[in-house]
């Protein structure tokens, strides 16, 4: 099953991004983030967090879709992540995890790799492209010209790709500015790694 998560961060502007919050079975919400849906007439299944940034108003509009969750060791995007899982939800969204503040920024796509523990598949998306999350081997459907972008999180871990512009063989990606601006040659590369089961972040940028 697939949920929607919508964060506090950027709120989209891509008409296909406002089409997924549109069309949604399950949308949860992060907090304060439900003020961008109001002008929408876009309705959350649920709103999720400490409840520290929603107005007066809209936490009595929603009251019996608010879930309280108090503990403050884990950001919003995780309580809303994990309560979807507790759900049943194996497959997720994630929009508006991007933009604002950078620190908010880098941490969302971090937990990228802790989320695929628990779930199928899980993305962040925004007006400028993808980010999703692979365990090696791999292979990623791409489009031919596509800029990608590879983040790893073991900085010791030795990566080698087919079908990139710029290949990597037993190569090392140990600051993430390493594995940048890259590109797809067809419609789809391949990532291996010497030790099976590496966690790589890759992003897609979307053409404009």
């Amino acid at each position: 099953m697939r949920a929607v998560i919508l964060a506090n961060g950027a709120f989209p502007t891509s008409p296909i991004l406002i089409n997924e919050l549109r069309g949604a079975k399950f949308l949860a919400v992060c907090d304060g983030a439900v003020k961008y849906l109001e002008s929408l007439g876009i309705e959350p299944s649920v709103i999720i967090g400490d409840l520290d940034s929603i107005t007066g108003e809209l936490r009595e509009k929603y009251s019996q879709k608010l879930v309280h969750i108090k503990e403050q060791k884990s950001n919003d995007l995780s309580k809303a992540f994990f309560h979807c899982v507790s759900l049943g939800y194996d497959e997720f969204i994630i929009l508006g995890a991007t933009g604002k503040r950078e620190d908010h920024t880098l941490g969302n796509i971090s937990l990228l790799s802790v989320f695929i523990n628990y779930c199928k598949n899980v993305v962040i998306k925004s007006d400028f492209g993808i980010f999703s999350v692979h365990k090696t081997p791999c292979k990623i459907s791409s489009q031919k010209g596509e800029q990608i972008s590879l983040f790893s999180l073991n900085p010791s871990a030795k990566f080698t790709s087919s079908h990139l512009k710029y290949p990597l063989k037993a190569l090392t990606l140990p600051i993430w500015a390493n594995g940048t601006l890259n590109e797809a040659l067809s419609t789809s590369f391949e990532i291996t790694s010497q030790t099976e089961g590496e966690c790589l972040i890759i992003y897609r940028s979307l053409k404009h």
